[in-house]
């Protein structure tokens, strides 16, 4: 994006609207009190580029406030509340307030922020910028007035603002690209257009990874080859002992330090993988006898050392993760792989070392916000651990020749709790990242979880799984709405790493005995379609609800507790905890 100009952009972003528009579309609501028209075809652009429809609307300008209070269901606000455009030249004259005009001025805005937390409360997701001085202080050494101002707010902000908000840190982008790359003050004097084009783009970069990360789309698993990717030297030529990798030899300063990012991403739920055309005895030399690398053999849930061609890899790496790999990144340093992988798998995302070695950790860096999540939950803390767990389970499947004899080998437990507070972050990034098991996916953010937790019409089940290799965490979800005489099952979901357990199967029947012990008999229920949840097309069918309707992509179900819990079938070899 940052290499197009405004006008290459703009005409690409008509041709990807056209391509998306039957796709449903993500409605993105711009307010501020400073001109942003150009603001909205980069922001369509980058999210459309990652396969998201987003359709962003620019609300009357300067007119915040009264435009907050008219943002309804899952639109997106993007707020850009200007302090030095509170009134004309307000940073200049605020420098000879008096200290009673200046707390006026603060508590009047107070006040406002207040009232635009309460439009906004129940948005999915809001993004609001923090309030920056630098453009109107950087040329002071001991502060002014204005900047005092711009930090309180910014206090109030970080204290008061409802957990649905985002706080973008625009100072971060200044440094980055500098002031002069960021501000046209020519057009601000003249039309309010305060930022430039550049500015917009690194901003977008900045809020795109939120967006994705609500729609599920962020980047789950990084796969690595090894000869000058992981280290500096070909292992298969130089041997082990002769490769640069830490600061200990030439070169390998750069690789280091990739490996210490690698490394902290594995504590926030990223999984490593390695990919190389390699001996694997080879490759497993260095790991044993190279203690100076950060990065251990452990630290790779999948190694793939061999011959094949790396796009077949990547594939056979997606299968035993049961991943889509449009949630990888692939990092080599050969042009070819690089190329054959875009050509075969162009949802990957590719990054080539640099030929510039200094540029190898920084570049690292820049892509981090591809793996951005709204949270941060134990699950992602264990993921590495997890994954390594369900390579045992493979690997003990192999010694049996029945299914069920397995499963029942496993000593599957499953444990239902309902509006447990200490779930509920994790419940709200199933919602955002489970694809494939999930009836509706619909996309929930911590401000609509909170509503469910509150509402005494809403039930709230989590499920979690264990069994004798370990515990799957929370990996199950269930949200009931009651209506007059009738439930309704208005989210269904379950992690991918449990299928294939018959746990589905066991979880609905606890779903509906709980609602018939709230003295419910009629349950409804609906599959909505997309792109990833073909496997659940029919679980409704084949579970004895009877269809009510369909209507495009979405089917209408219903059943009574009687009739269902009366033909359910128990599974034996689960043992339920509630």
């Amino acid at each position: 994006m940052n290499a197009l100009t405004f006008s290459e952009l703009f005409r690409l972003n008509e041709e990807l609207g056209e391509l998306l528009r039957e796709k449903e579309a993500i409605s993105l609501k711009i307010l501020s009190n400073v001109t942003m028209n150009q603001l909205k075809p980069i922001l369509e652009y980058a999210l459309r580029s990652e396969s998201l429809n987003a359709v962003a609307e620019m609300t009357s300008y300067d007119n915040i406030l009264q435009e907050s209070m008219h943002i309804q269901g899952k639109a997106i606000p993007v707020v850009f509340w200007e302090l030095c455009n509170l009134k004309s030249s307000f940073a200049f004259e605020i420098e000879y307030y008096t200290p009673e005009e200046i707390s006026r001025y603060a508590e009047k805005t107070t006040k406002e922020l207040e009232l635009l937390f309460d439009n906004l409360r129940q948005s999915p997701l809001v993004i609001f910028n923090r309030f920056s001085h630098i453009l109107f202080t950087n040329h002071t050494i001991t502060g002014n007035n204005f900047e005092r101002f711009v930090k309180q707010l910014n206090d109030f902000l970080i204290q008061h603002a409802p957990p649905n908000f985002l706080l973008i840190d625009l100072d971060r982008i200044f440094s980055a690209i500098s002031l002069d790359a960021s501000v046209d003050l020519r057009n601000y004097y003249s039309s309010k257009v305060l930022y430039t084009v550049n500015f917009l783009k690194s901003y977008t970069s900045q809020i795109v990874p939120v967006i994705l990360s609500t729609y599920a789309k962020s980047r789950k698993v990084i796969i690595l080859d090894c000869d000058n990717t992981l280290w500096k030297g070909i292992v298969g030529e130089d041997g082990w002992e002769h490769l640069a990798i830490s600061d200990k030899d030439k070169d390998g300063i750069y690789f280091k330090e990739v490996q210490c990012i690698l490394k902290s991403l594995i504590k926030k739920g990223i999984v490593l993988c390695l990919c190389s055309k390699n001996n694997a005895e080879d490759v497993e030399e260095v790991f044993q006898h190279r203690h100076d690398m950060v990065l251990k053999s452990d630290d790779f849930v999948i190694k793939k050392i061999n011959w094949n061609d790396k796009a077949s890899n990547i594939r056979e790496i997606a299968g035993e993760l049961n991943l889509g790999t449009d949630s990888f990144i692939f990092v080599d340093d050969s042009e070819f792989e690089i190329n054959l992988v875009k050509e075969q798998l162009p949802e990957v995302k590719t990054i080539q070392v640099p030929v510039k070695l200094f540029h190898y950790p920084r570049m690292i860096l820049d892509h981090l916000p591809l793996c951005f999540s709204l949270s941060f939950t134990n699950e992602d803390l264990a993921r590495v651990q997890m994954y390594q767990q369900e390579l045992r389970r493979t690997t003990e499947k192999s010694r049996f020749q029945d299914m069920d004899d397995y499963l029942a080998s496993l000593g599957i437990k499953v444990v239902i709790s309902e509006k447990n507070p200490e779930e509920m972050e994790r419940l709200t990034q199933l919602t955002q990242k489970t694809n494939q098991f999930n009836l509706t996916t619909k996309r929930y953010l911590p401000g609509e979880m909170q509503q469910f937790y509150q509402s005494s019409h809403t039930d709230v089940l989590s499920l979690s799984v264990s069994d004798k290799f370990g515990n799957f965490g929370i990996t199950g979800l269930c949200i009931i709405k009651y209506s007059k005489n009738i439930a309704v099952i208005d989210t269904l979901l379950l992690s991918c790493r449990i299928l294939g357990r018959n746990i589905e199967s066991v979880f609905l029947m606890e779903i509906v005995k709980r609602v018939y012990m709230k003295r419910y008999d009629l349950i409804q229920a609906t599959y909505k379609k997309t792109l990833k949840n073909g496997i659940v097309e029919s679980f409704y069918d084949k579970s004895g609800f009877a269809l009510l309707g369909s209507d495009n992509d979405e089917r209408r179900y219903e059943t009574t507790c009687r009739k269902f819990l009366g033909n359910a079938r128990p599974v034996k070899y689960i043992k339920v905890i509630s």
